[in-house]
């Protein structure tokens, strides 16, 4: 049976980039059904020597090729790797689960779905007719909370000041991608703390690195560990919980020596998370108006 893997498979502004390993390797690329023109070089793979034995180690490979358009259909790519094995969107077949990722998102839901009770999200609008209700029983109490009118918002506010509009206390909070468009991310966690009861959970996630995007109310970037930050003893809460999903890589579009040197080596994940639980009341407080130091009035589709 042929040996083979993908270490990665990228697509970079109309360039197939594809680095791996495999048993008598021979490549054919095909989009769309037809043959594409490739290039390719052995990568010295001595990690594979334990396993497979000394021939293993000329198995490693990087490919690429250059399309002549952006915004390659990755459903269209069939790469065939030697004679006996052909992988129909090369991503999908090898791309990491991010299991512990997945974990803490299915916990989550796990609990949502076995205690009942009532759901607070922050930032529910159904852009481009995307929401995330089906992934929690109907039975549930739910409210979704959006600083703009549209489908799938039953309070419009800003979710720096939840107590101006919330007389109710939750068992759950969820978010999704919103944290990043929050000016006082810590002020949202004081007003969440208090629209929240004793042992409430919640699932934050936002963006460890992300285009930017929705601007001028694109402010943040959040590595795993900023979350406690933000969900900490002094707003009330505990991290049980932080993630990160989507490995990627940041490369200059003019990539230069000295400190850009290797930057498209280094990892970044595009997605990051965390599941907290709410302790008890905040012993802080954070008075002030984020509308009164910045204009808040959201205005993207």
């Amino acid at each position: 049976m042929t040996r083979h893997y993908l270490d990665t498979f990228t697509i970079f502004r109309g360039t197939i980039i594809a680095e791996g390993w495999c048993e008598n390797f021979n490549p054919v690329l095909y989009y769309d059904g037809r043959r594409v023109k490739i290039s390719t070089c052995e990568v010295l793979r001595p990690d594979l020597v334990p396993t497979f034995g000394e021939k293993a180690a000329r198995w490693g490979f990087r490919l690429s090729a250059a399309m002549p358009e952006y915004g390659i259909a990755h459903e269209k790519l069939m790469l065939r790797l030697n004679r006996r094995t052909a992988i129909t969107a090369p991503a999908d077949a090898f791309r990491p689960a991010d299991a512990q990722f997945a974990a803490m998102r299915d916990t989550f839901r796990d609990e949502v779905a076995r205690r009942g009770g009532s759901l607070v999200e922050i930032g529910s609008r159904a852009r481009s007719g995307v929401t995330y209700r089906d992934w929690f029983p109907a039975g549930i109490r739910y409210v979704g909370i959006d600083i703009t009118a549209g489908d799938n918002v039953d309070i419009v506010a800003d979710a720096h000041h939840l107590t101006d509009v919330l007389r109710e206390r939750f068992d759950f909070a969820f978010s999704m991608a919103v944290f990043e468009h929050l000016l006082m991310p810590w002020k949202v966690a004081l007003e969440l703390n208090a629209v929240l009861n004793d042992g409430a959970l919640g699932l934050i996630v936002s963006h460890g690195a992300w285009p930017l995007h929705e601007e001028p109310w694109d402010f943040w970037r959040y590595s795993k560990d900023a979350w406690r930050g933000i969900f900490n003893r002094h707003t009330g809460f505990e991290v049980v919980a932080a993630e990160y999903e989507h490995a990627a890589a940041i490369v200059p579009r003019f990539a230069s020596g000295g400190p850009l040197r290797g930057i498209d080596g280094s990892g970044t994940f595009l997605m990051s998370g965390c599941l907290i639980r709410k302790v008890g009341p905040a012993l802080v407080r954070w008075d002030g108006r984020a509308g009164d130091v910045y204009d808040l009035g959201y205005s993207h589709g």
